[in-house]
């Protein structure tokens, strides 16, 4: 049977382990990326399991832990065992993809799956996002046009060498929010340092928009390649003197990625209805959804049998 003594934590030097099993078994959800999981470490700790050849994320947040559906093979038998092993730790079980989902709710229907709608990930097609073709991106083409009409810009590649001046954009942005007030704001700053911080060990890349006329940088935008058909984006930062700088940003990452992924992630709402509403005006070609279940809601008649 598993054990809290299986676990150990994610870091730099072990991220090896899970990069090996992220690239056999593509995932979809950030909850399931390398650089979620370490540029966020000071909000989630996560730690990992090897175990029956397959990988178990659990990340901790204010002592509360959720243990992932298994990564690998599927297999039912190492679903029911986690069962067991979440009720009697009192942790909850995440699960980030369809088909976990659909055998436990077919097998267990007395145990209630729910839908965890604030981390639902939006996903749209590299394509519709390059070219922004037809009515329903209309008012987006034109808040792009009132954008270049009034300033020039050009689009480089983040590097190590313009990192310092794309960090300190991220910054400034910082100090326009009030950041006490939303303390997902704070962790993501704090997210972002860590990845520019650690910038050639992890496996990012991204872009920055600078106004020509005064060469100041207006905006950036960090992404993964999380498996063959997807990119999953990290972080979009731009500063609020100019307005549409963050149509955009989403316009130029999508034409860098068009011809590499089919599609781009862009990540959940979190639950705010300002952003929600932002995500939503791109039309979503489809969610990654998550879900979770209640140690509470385990049955304490369930018992593993692997015999």
């Amino acid at each position: 049977m598993i054990s809290r003594a299986d676990f150990t934590p994610v870091t730099l030097e072990n991220k090896h382990i899970l990069e090996k099993y992220f690239a056999r078994y593509p995932q979809y959800h950030s909850e399931s990326s390398i650089i979620t999981i370490l540029s966020w470490e000071h909000y989630a700790q996560c730690s990992f399991a090897e175990y029956k050849n397959h990988l178990i994320i659990d990340c901790c947040v204010d002592g509360e832990h959720g243990i992932h559906t298994p990564i690998g093979e599927f297999d039912t038998e190492l679903l029911e065992e986690l069962l067991i092993f979440v009720r009697d730790e009192n942790f909850a079980l995440e699960i980030y993809e369809e088909e976990s989902r659909e055998y436990l709710q077919n097998t267990h229907p007395e145990i209630p799956i729910t839908e965890n709608r604030e981390y639902f990930e939006y996903v749209y097609s590299t394509e519709n996002l390059a070219m922004l073709k037809g009515r329903k991106y209309l008012n987006i083409r034109g808040q792009i046009n009132t954008f270049t009409s009034r300033w020039k810009y050009r689009v480089e590649k983040i590097t190590p060498e313009n990192i310092p001046e794309v960090l300190a954009l991220a910054e400034t942005w910082g100090r326009t929010k009030d950041l006490e007030a939303n303390p997902i704001m704070r962790e993501e700053l704090t997210a972002v340092r860590y990845s520019f911080r650690h910038w050639e060990k992890l496996p990012l890349a991204g872009i920055a928009v600078r106004i020509t006329e005064t060469g100041t940088l207006a905006g950036m935008a960090v992404w993964e390649i999380q498996n063959e058909k997807q990119a999953l984006i990290h972080f979009e930062k731009g500063l609020s003197e100019y307005p549409g700088i963050y149509k955009i940003i989403n316009k130029e990452t999508a034409r860098e990625l068009f011809g590499k992924v089919e599609w781009i992630n862009r990540e959940s709402d979190m639950g705010h209805p300002g952003l929600r509403e932002a995500k939503l005006r791109y039309h979503p070609d489809f969610f990654v959804k998550a879900y979770y279940i209640l140690p509470e809601d385990i049955p304490a008649t369930l018992t593993y049998n692997n015999s």
